[in-house]
């Protein structure tokens, strides 16, 4: 079983990190993170070591299941990503 981290966006420059444990139920929130990448290292942290990966939405789109370790030291280079990803979806073919 895969934890989900899914963050959203809330207002300009606020935004809150969810984690849910397979069962669909959140099971930590964090609201006022300042950005897509503390809410990775955020998470991880809720995270621990129990678990090696998590599936990451934002916007309410799966985006892609990624190391906990990577989202708690690369947060920056996860968050960049996850932004490209989006706006890839986002395009029309």
């Amino acid at each position: 079983m895969q934890p989900e981290v899914e963050i959203t966006k809330c207002g300009e420059k606020n935004f809150t990190a969810y984690v849910g444990i397979g069962d669909g139920t959140r099971r930590y929130a964090r609201e006022g993170l300042q950005s897509i990448a503390h809410c990775l290292r955020d998470a991880a942290a809720a995270l621990g070591t129990e678990f090696r990966f998590a599936i990451v939405s934002y916007e309410r789109i799966r985006l892609g299941s990624y190391p906990v370790a990577v989202m708690a030291h690369r947060a920056h280079d996860v968050a960049e990503e996850l932004q490209l990803k989006l706006a890839n979806l986002r395009v029309p073919a």
